[in-house]
């Protein structure tokens, strides 16, 4: 059974790749790219095993833990990397049993993956007979074939078992997720690099013990095992060691599990019907799916609380719309950072002496960060200005519905503003406490609202006359768009944000004056101003943006239609 799955793996692989010349690039390119990263890991091999024995184990436990996570998170965010042999797949030809599913594992470990991978896991066994280790060398040896298995299982186990590339909407939470981890990635390395500014022994001390804490972890257990022993602790290497043995033989029960489950189980589709079927029984036979819609119709026209319950239901469930909702959270945190780290390293080349940790230190980071706040308000009443795009083609069930623009505007920011300004008011609440500064509180507030109504304007009437390019739905969030647009984007944002910069001028001048006579008391009046001035600004953009709907809503959809992808929506 074992063999033949093997040999069907290849085959199967073989057969794609034959099909299709540019994965077939892609492959040797990504293989290439594999043995080029396995050659730079034999150099650091060499390097580490000059290095000493506790930094070695250090170095190896965390590796060794990076790897076995690696395998389990990389298939969850780009969901379709490697589907052979998926046993859902396998499900009308064979029936499940534990020698397919210990087949499927190790068929899974027979790939360009698992190869490099059980290579990679032979060089600590290396690194430690350069340290003259032989005991340890000889125990990673034994452990590398239960590291490998770890991996596998474990990333057969979560993948398979969570069906994230089953659905759809598995799909799109993981590219989420990914974009979610990109934006983490894309701000250690300055938080690494202030940090290490600050305190560089802190810093390596928090590595080193971090190293440690995954080495005693199931998934660092076949790689810290070795480390202890090299370091003369044997109980804790020996328990260590029978531990990274013990992982992948509780593992192997859970995968055939699994693999009965999704072989014989029930459809997701069906079990979502039935649930459906008895909340129907339970009540008077229909399901309220609309709940929202009663909650706002008590405070605005019905057709605009449809409009705005719909992308209510958007802005939670369209991929497109959550990444735009992760980076109004993480930009400004990410923008917020970077600024006091080069205030900091600004104030420690002036000769004032002051550690990045201190500039986090709640009550003494700079009152600019309440700065975050207002920059927060104006990305989100300018997220706004493209989104007639994101219905794609299913914008003709309002045009031809005949739904005034006027109740589609107002849906639209009625839906936004109701978590948009919350989150506003909570981040400004958080800089006036991580500054100390509550008193600037009020006057911030004021001109954060103001600067979110105007860009809602700007929005609702740009949404209508200028649109450009949009991935349709259900495409990947990393799909560029090459159809010409990107000039009139890129145009339409920097003329949108000095319009909106003019829109709100009377409020700034009225927090310029208060911050430069320090009367912060005064804040409450730019506080009740800035309200005034955004609601007055909202409506305006709603009306004016609702008449140019009315006129031109056949032609903006023919737009839409003309957009590569869009016409196949439905």
């Amino acid at each position: 059974m074992v063999a033949t799955l093997v040999h069907l793996r290849w085959r199967l692989t073989l057969n794609a790749l034959s099909r299709n010349v540019w994965a077939l690039i892609a492959t040797v390119i990504g293989a290439i790219y594999g043995i080029g990263f396995l050659g730079l890991l034999l150099f650091g091999t060499v390097a580490l095993g000059q290095a000493p024995v506790d930094v070695i184990a250090q170095v190896l436990a965390g590796v060794g833990a990076l790897t076995v996570l690696g395998w389990t998170l990389v298939p969850l965010l780009f969901t379709g990397v490697d589907a052979t042999l998926d046993p859902r797949a396998m499900a009308a030809w064979i029936a499940p049993s534990r020698s397919l599913s210990r087949g499927l594992a190790v068929a899974a470990a027979c790939g360009i993956t698992g190869v490099l991978t059980a290579l990679g896991t032979l060089l600590p066994a290396l690194v430690w007979a350069l340290a003259g280790e032989v005991g340890a060398a000889l125990l990673s040896l034994v452990l590398a074939p239960a590291l490998l298995a770890t991996c596998v299982l474990l990333s057969r186990v979560i993948v398979i078992g969570a069906g994230v590339s089953q659905s759809r909407r598995g799909r799109e939470l993981a590219g989420v997720v990914g974009m979610l981890a990109i934006l983490a990635i894309a701000t250690l390395p300055s938080l690494l690099s202030n940090l290490s500014l600050d305190d560089p022994d802190g810093l390596l001390a928090a590595l080193r013990t971090g190293a440690v804490g995954v080495g005693l972890t199931p998934v660092g257990w076949a790689a810290a095992a070795p480390g202890y022993l090299a370091q003369g602790h044997v109980l804790p290497a020996v328990a260590l060691a029978l531990g990274s043995v013990i992982v992948p033989l509780a593992l192997l029960p859970a995968w055939e599990r699994v693999t009965r489950r999704v072989m014989t189980g029930p459809a997701r589709a069906s079990a979502r019907a039935r649930s459906y079927e008895s909340a129907g029984q339970r009540s008077t036979g229909a399901v309220r799916a609309l709940a929202w819609h009663a909650r706002l119709a008590r405070f605005m026209p019905s057709a605009a609380a449809a409009v705005a319950t719909r992308c209510l239901r958007y802005w939670r469930s369209d991929p497109r719309y959550l990444a735009q909702a992760v980076a109004l959270v993480f930009v400004p945190a990410i923008l917020t950072v970077a600024f006091l780290g080069s205030r900091q390293a600004a104030l420690s080349g002036g000769g004032t002496t002051i550690s990045f940790g201190r500039v986090l230190s709640w009550g003494e980071a700079p009152p600019a960060v309440l700065a975050g706040a207002v920059f927060l308000a104006l990305m989100c009443g300018w997220g706004l200005h493209n989104d007639l795009a994101f219905d794609s083609t299913a914008l003709w069930q309002h045009v031809s519905a005949g739904l005034s623009g006027r109740n589609d505007r107002l849906g639209r920011v009625v839906a936004a503003a109701l978590w948009q300004v919350p989150l506003v008011v909570v981040v400004a609440c958080l800089g006036a406490g991580a500054s100390g500064r509550w008193d600037i509180l009020p006057a911030v507030l004021g001109l954060s609202v103001a600067v979110m109504g105007c860009a809602y304007a700007w929005s609702s009437v740009m949404s209508v006359l200028v649109l450009y390019e949009m991935n349709a739905p259900g495409e990947s969030l990393m799909k560029s768009r090459t159809s010409g647009t990107a000039f009139i984007a890129a145009l339409v944002q920097i003329v949108g944000f000095v319009i909106i910069g003019f829109m709100t001028a009377p409020v700034v001048a009225g927090f310029a004056v208060t911050a430069v006579s320090g009367m912060w008391a005064w804040g409450w009046l730019v506080l009740a101003g800035g309200l005034l001035w955004a609601a007055g600004a909202t409506w305006g953009g709603i009306v004016l943006g609702g008449r140019y709907l009315d006129e031109r809503g056949p032609r903006v959809l023919t737009t839409i239609r003309s957009w590569p992808g869009h016409e196949e929506v439905r």
